[in-house]
């Protein structure tokens, strides 16, 4: 009996955790084109400057005080002393609702040549931006308001 009950817990596991299964960050791409989009702001902190990326519609929701649409993509090309750093992209898809502590957005971090970078899961990104509730979990959502 006891050797029975041993084999249920790793056939349970086998059945609720499937090989391969990967975060839903990874199925967020970085659009080569993304720099033709709306670019809304900047943010300046010592050497750090931030330029931040969204397309015309998901402006547009922001000024119209809605929600952002599904499929909404932002990205922030974060710059270290004039010399891009690294790239981030927040995407909004609702069936991530379950798995994000911010709402239906997940979260990657790309290198300069567009890489992924597979040391960032997204989680810092993620506990952030979940105290922005109220902005639908954007900090710089109040920026898009401007033109």
């Amino acid at each position: 009996m006891k050797f029975k009950n041993t084999l249920a817990v790793p056939a349970f596991l086998l059945a609720v955790c499937p090989a391969g299964a990967q975060p839903a960050n990874q199925d967020i791409a970085l659009d080569p084109d993304y720099r033709e989009g709306v670019q809304y702001t900047t943010v300046e902190r010592g050497n750090i400057s931030e330029e931040l990326y969204a397309a015309a519609e998901t402006i547009a929701a922001a000024r119209a005080g809605s929600a952002f649409p599904e499929g909404a993509v932002i990205t922030m090309d974060d710059s270290r002393d004039g010399e891009l750093h690294r790239i981030l992209v927040m995407e909004k898809r609702a069936e991530w609702a379950d798995l994000s502590d911010a709402g239906s957005w997940q979260f990657r971090v790309f290198s300069p040549d567009g890489s992924p970078d597979m040391n960032e899961d997204g989680a810092r990104c993620q506990a952030c931006h979940a105290s922005r509730a109220n902005d639908d979990y954007v900090f710089t959502r109040a920026r898009m308001l401007s033109d």
